[in-house]
C-alpha cells in the first residue's frame, strides 16, 4: 500500500486490513483529494515562483550589464579626458612595430607636429639617431619588469631638442602588447640642477673655481704629478690694499673691482691652470707641469704685474697691487691642505717683506707666523699689563721752531722683545678687534697728560690722536665725550686725525659724525691726504681744521718735480679753504726746504724730533722750541 494511504489510515484510525464503512471511505477519499488539491496549489505556486525568480534574475542581469556599460563608457571618457588633458606628453607605441597608435595633444604641440602626423610616424623618429639603438633594449626590460623609468632626448619638428623624463608601462589593447609612455620635459630642472652643481663648485661673484673645487682640482694634479715625476705649483694671493678701496667707493664696487680682479688673473694664467677665489681678496692658483722654478717666476710676475695696472672709479684712479706666496709639490708637501698652508705662509712673508712681490715657501716662514700669531695673542694682555705706552712727536713751525701741536702715538713695551711700534702691533689690533680698546686707552691717556701739561702752567699746545676706520664705525662722539671728560681736557686742544680713505668711505654718514665732533669742540685733521682716493674739490664738503700731508710724499718731493708741483697745488688749495697744512716725516733737511718752497711751514718728522716719551716732551715744552738735528 503507498505510504500516503497508509498514514492517512492511520490518521483516521481505520485498519488498513478491514473493509472501511462508507463514512470512514468518503473522508478517506475527501482527504486523497484534498491532498491533491494541496498538492496541485503547491506546484502551481512553485511554478509561479520560478517563474518570476527567473525574469527578475534576467531583468537584474540586464541592468548590471547596462551599469556596466555606462560605467565603461564613463571610465573611457574620463580616460580619454585625463589623456587628452595631461600636463606631460603621452605616447601608445606597439611593442612589435614601434608605431605610435595613440598620443595627446600635448605630446604633438611639444614636438611641433600634428596629432595625425605623429599617428603615422614610429616612435624612433622624435629620438636622435644615436639614441634609436636603446629603444630595442628598454623594451627588452619592459617585457621583463612590466614598467621602467628612464630618461631621453626627444628631437622637435624644427631640430631642437629636449630632455624628458619617461614613465613607461606593458599593457594590453586588442589583442596586442603595447607600451604607454609619459614623457615629463625636465630641461628646466636639468639646467637648474646643473647651475647649482655650479654654485657647488665655482665662486658666485668672480665665476672662478671655490675652495672646494680648487682643493679636488690639487688632488687630481698631484695623483697625476706622481705618476709623471713632474712638479707643480700652488699659489696663494691676497690683494695689497683692497681694504682701503673697499671702503672709499663701498661694497658694490668692491665686488666689481674683484671680479676685473679675477679676470686679469685668469688673463695672466695658462688656459690649462685653475684659479680659485678662496674667500674675501684672497686667490689661489694651481699651476700644473711645472718644468723648472723660472717657468714658475716668469708666470708669477706676469700675474703680479697684470693685477697692479691702475683701475679707474668715479673718476678717481686706483691702485691695487698682489703679494703672492708659491709651494712647490712635492718639495714643499705633499697633499693640498699643506700645500696651500705653505703658499700662504709665504704670501704673509712676501707681504711683511713690501708686498706687491712673491716669495716661494721656507720653514722659517712658517715660524714667523706663528710668532705673528703669538703676538696677538700676547696684545690681548698688554693693555691691563701697562705694556702699552704714549709716545708724543711734536709739531713745529719751521719758520721759527716753535712747537705748535704733539701727536700722540703709542708704543708696546714687550717683556721680551723690547720697544715695538705701531707697524708691529697696529695691524693685529685691527684683525683681533681690539683696535677700539686700544684707542680708547690713547684717548684718556694722552688727553690726561696733555691736561696735566696744562695744569702745570705750560703753554699749550694741541695734542693729535690717530683714530681708525673701525674707530669711526663706532660710537666715535660718545667716546670723545668720555675721554673728555675723564681728562678734563678743554676739547679746543684735542686734534683727531682721521685717514683719507675713512672720511671718504660713506661721505654723508661721515660728514654727520664730524659736525657732530665739531659741536664738541674739537679739532679735525684729515691724515695721509695724497694717496687715497679723494679729490681736492671734496675738501670742501668737511669741516677740517688741518690737512696732513702723507710721508710717501716726503720721499718723492726731492726726486720728482710732479709730486713737488702736486704738494704746492694741495697746499695752495687747502690754505685757500683755512686748513692749516701739515707735512709728516720730514727726515732730512733738503725735504724740509722743498716743502718750505711748496708753502708749508707745519712740520712733524725726525729732522725736528722723533717720538718721545711723556717726560722728554714735557723738557722740549718747557723749552718751547725744537732745532733741527
Amino acid at each position: 500500500m503507498h505510504k500516503i494511504l497508509r498514514r492517512q489510515l492511520k490518521r483516521l484510525e481505520l485498519d488498513p486490513a478491514a473493509s472501511p464503512d462508507a463514512k470512514a471511505w468518503a473522508e478517506f477519499l475527501g482527504t486523497i483529494e484534498q491532498t491533491y488539491r494541496h498538492a496541485d496549489q503547491d506546484r502551481y505556486l512553485l511554478e509561479r515562483s520560478l517563474a518570476i525568480s527567473s525574469k527578475e534574475i534576467h531583468e537584474l542581469y540586464d541592468q548590471e550589464q547596462r551599469h556596466i556599460k555606462e560605467a565603461l563608457r564613463v571610465s573611457e571618457g574620463r580616460y580619454r579626458s585625463l589623456f587628452e588633458h595631461a600636463i606631460d606628453s603621452i605616447f601608445i607605441i606597439d611593442v612589435e612595430t614601434r608605431r605610435i597608435l595613440d598620443v595627446n595633444h600635448v605630446a604633438a604641440d611639444r614636438l611641433g607636429y600634428t596629432r595625425d602626423e605623429l599617428l603615422a610616424m614610429e616612435i624612433d623618429a622624435i629620438y636622435p639617431r644615436e639614441e634609436t639603438e636603446r629603444t630595442q633594449d628598454i623594451v627588452q626590460q619592459l617585457l621583463v619588469t612590466g614598467h621602467l623609468t628612464f630618461e631621453r632626448t626627444h628631437v622637435r619638428r624644427d631640430g631642437s631638442t629636449m630632455l624628458v623624463e619617461v614613465s613607461s608601462i606593458i599593457l594590453e589593447q586588442d589583442g596586442r602588447q603595447v607600451y604607454q609612455s609619459i614623457a615629463r620635459d625636465i630641461t628646466q630642472r636639468k639646467i637648474t640642477e646643473l647651475e647649482l652643481q655650479r654654485l657647488a663648485k665655482y665662486d658666485s661673484l668672480t665665476g672662478v673655481a671655490n675652495r672646494t673645487l680648487f682643493m679636488d682640482r690639487i688632488s687630481h694634479a698631484i695623483e697625476l704629478a706622481q705618476r709623471n715625476h713632474s712638479s707643480l705649483a700652488v699659489l696663494f694671493l691676497d690683494l695689497d690694499g683692497f681694504k682701503a678701496v673697499n671702503d672709499a667707493f663701498g661694497h658694490e664696487q668692491g665686488d666689481a673691482l674683484l671680479q676685473i680682479i679675477a679676470r686679469r688673473i685668469q688673463d695672466s694664467v695658462r688656459k690649462s691652470d685653475t684659479v680659485a677665489r678662496l674667500g674675501g681678496d684672497e686667490f689661489g692658483i694651481l699651476l700644473e707641469g711645472i718644468r723648472d722654478l723660472d717657468e714658475t717666476v716668469g708666470i708669477v710676475q706676469k700675474l703680479i704685474d697684470t693685477v697692479s695696472q691702475p683701475f679707474n672709479f668715479h673718476n678717481a684712479e686706483a691702485f691695487i697691487t698682489t703679494s703672492v706666496g708659491i709651494s712647490i709639490f712635492p718639495a714643499h708637501g705633499n697633499d693640498p691642505e699643506t700645500l696651500i698652508q705653505n703658499a700662504d705662509w709665504a704670501m704673509y712673508a712676501s707681504k711683511s717683506e713690501g708686498k706687491n712681490s712673491f716669495r716661494f715657501y721656507a720653514t722659517a716662514m712658517k715660524t714667523k707666523a706663528l710668532e705673528r700669531l703669538e703676538l696677538g695673542n700676547q696684545l690681548r694682555y698688554a693693555l691691563e699689563r701697562n705694556e702699552i705706552v704714549a709716545y708724543y712727536q711734536p709739531q713745529v713751525d719751521c719758520v721759527d721752531q716753535r712747537i705748535v701741536g704733539m701727536e700722540a702715538l703709542a708704543r708696546w713695551h714687550h717683556p721680551q722683545l723690547g720697544t715695538l711700534l705701531p707697524e708691529k702691533f697696529v695691524g693685529l689690533a685691527e684683525e683681533m678687534g681690539l683696535i677700539v680698546q686700544l684707542s680708547d686707552w690713547m684717548l684718556r691717556t694722552a688727553c690726561t697728560q696733555v691736561k696735566s701739561w696744562l695744569d702745570r702752567g705750560i703753554q699749550p699746545v694741541r695734542l693729535s690722536i690717530n683714530l681708525s676706520d673701525r674707530d669711526m664705525q663706532s660710537d666715535l662722539v660718545g667716546r670723545v665725550e668720555a675721554a673728555l671728560a675723564y681728562s678734563q681736557l678743554p676739547p679746543q686742544w684735542l686734534e683727531l686725525e682721521l685717514s683719507e680713505n675713512t672720511i671718504f668711505r660713506h661721505i654723508q654718514e661721515e660728514q654727520d659724525k664730524l659736525a657732530k665732533l665739531k659741536a664738541l669742540g674739537v679739532q679735525l685733521a684729515i691724515d695721509d691726504f695724497g694717496t687715497g682716493f679723494s679729490t681736492l674739490s671734496q675738501l670742501a664738503e668737511f669741516p677740517f681744521d688741518t690737512l696732513k700731508i702723507d710721508r710717501y710724499f716726503a720721499v718723492q718731493i726731492a726726486t720728482s718735480p710732479a709730486h713737488a708741483a702736486i704738494v704746492s697745488g694741495v697746499v695752495t688749495v687747502a690754505q685757500k679753504l683755512g686748513m692749516e697744512v701739515f707735512a709728516e716725516g720730514v727726515e732730512t733737511q733738503e725735504q724740509l726746504e722743498l716743502y718750505k718752497t711748496a708753502g708749508c711751514t707745519n712740520i712733524q718728522g725726525d729732522l725736528f724730533s722723533p717720538p718721545l716719551p711723556a717726560d722728554e716732551a714735557l723738557a722740549l715744552l718747557q723749552a718751547g722750541v725744537v732745532r733741527v738735528n
